[in-house]
């Protein structure tokens, strides 16, 4: 005997998720340093040298000398060879004084006088390697240094943060269901 049942069939509902991610972009712009330099300074100041050549010894050697130097000169010449004749004088006249030792005194004197070196007035200076006078005086160097500097001024910027949200779609793939169905076909039998 076939006797009739219900069936009860369910159905669950399906949903599907379409997903995108989100993205987010970073980005860091560069610093700017905003540098500056002052160059550095060097100042030298110099003073000349000087060579100075005193020649007037030589000059004086060689009988160039200043007047008043040349008077004086001839005035000690004069003075000495008027010395020295008042002294040879003086001998020669001791010599005459002398009648007892014979001979021709004014014979000798005379013959004397004609072949002796007469003395001259010297208007030269004395001689000497070392005559010019050399004198040098080095110049100065004075150097001042202004140091340069170097100065930063950085400027950050912050960084940009982009985010874009990521989505989610939601689908209904398959609706719930209940199926109810009788299985067996006498329903109306008595039994």
């Amino acid at each position: 005997m076939n006797i009739p049942r219900i069936q009860i069939q369910q159905g669950y509902s399906k949903i599907g998720l379409e997903t995108t991610k989100g993205q987010h972009s970073i980005e860091q712009p560069k610093p700017s340093l905003n540098m500056r330099q002052q160059r550095g300074k060097l100042e030298m100041e110099r003073t000349s040298s000087e060579l100075k050549i005193d020649s007037s010894r030589a000059w004086s050697a060689l009988g160039v000398a200043p007047i008043a130097e040349m008077n004086d000169r001839i005035a000690q010449s004069s003075y000495q060879i008027s010395m020295h004749n008042i002294a040879e004088i003086a001998r020669n006249g001791d010599r005459m004084m002398a009648i007892q030792e014979g001979g021709n005194v004014f014979a000798e004197i005379a013959r004397e006088n004609v072949f002796k070196d007469r003395p001259r007035i010297e208007v030269t200076g004395e001689p000497g390697y070392d005559n010019v006078d050399i004198t040098f005086i080095p110049g100065q160097v004075n150097t001042t240094y202004i140091p340069g500097e170097v100065t930063f001024n950085p400027e950050t910027h912050k960084p940009v943060i982009d985010y874009q949200l990521g989505k989610v779609n939601t689908y209904l793939t398959q609706k719930n269901y209940i199926n109810i169905s009788v299985i067996g076909n006498q329903l109306d039998t008595v039994v």
